[in-house]
């Protein structure tokens, strides 16, 4: 089933407020051109026993071409966020309250390792314009596990709207639109989901996001050589 989180669950200060303004202001500065999105993106790796969480000396992102028709089965490489947000008390907030989740994850719960992928990804669209997720249809992801948290949407923003849709018939039973910093919704492989694509009603429409997705790091390495 998929799962909605409060934004209060990640802030709940206003030094959290403020250590999100620092986080956009780090977000806008890193990201760099993918297409019709910008994006930049930091790889982790937690070990279960030791509880730490370090920066992955790779960062190449991969999807099988069965989960992505348009960019799977290849190497991806992003613009490298820089690792410093890992100081920020927001995002502090969010790797802890994910870890709590994941670490009672049953699908996850054998593996001693998981990579955590920090996707920061900026759509963009003009007026009567189109910024879209790739893929830009119903699918479900390789990782078991991601987390959608909204960083910030614009008010003239048309779409960036959630579908979730039955597993066996693919039949749209949610439409789930996240509006406020840091509302999160958690994905799995229990159904497809996809987000529409985002317009503009008038000038210029931004909707930014964190992906954070979890999966094992033995997948991932496997995936990628």
């Amino acid at each position: 089933m998929h799962n909605l989180i409060n934004a209060n669950q990640y802030i709940k200060s206003t030094e959290d407020l403020d250590s999100l303004k620092t986080l956009m202001t780090v977000f806008e500065s890193n990201i760099k051109p993918d297409g019709v999105r910008n994006r930049a993106y930091l790889k982790l790796l937690w070990n279960r026993k030791s509880e730490k969480i370090t920066v992955a000396d790779n960062q190449v992102y991969f999807q099988s071409a069965k989960s992505n028709v348009t960019d799977g089965g290849k190497a991806r490489h992003f613009a490298v966020m820089d690792k410093q947000i890992l100081n920020l008390k927001i995002m502090k907030n969010v790797i802890n309250t994910n870890v709590n989740f994941i670490r009672e994850f049953s699908l996850l719960k054998q593996y001693k390792e998981l990579v955590l992928g920090l996707h920061f990804i900026r759509y963009k669209a003009n007026r009567y314009g189109a910024s879209y997720s790739s893929p830009d249809c119903l699918h479900i992801d390789d990782e078991p596990l991601v987390f959608v948290h909204l960083l910030n949407l614009s008010p003239n923003a048309w779409g960036g709207d959630n579908l979730i849709a039955d597993i066996k018939t693919k039949e749209i039973k949610n439409v789930i639109r996240l509006e406020q910093p840091f509302e999160t919704i958690i994905l799995t492989k229990d159904y497809y989901h996809a987000v529409t694509a985002l317009g503009a009603r008038e000038g210029v429409a931004t909707r930014d996001i964190l992906l954070f997705t979890v999966e094992p790091n033995e997948t991932q390495m496997e995936a990628v050589a």
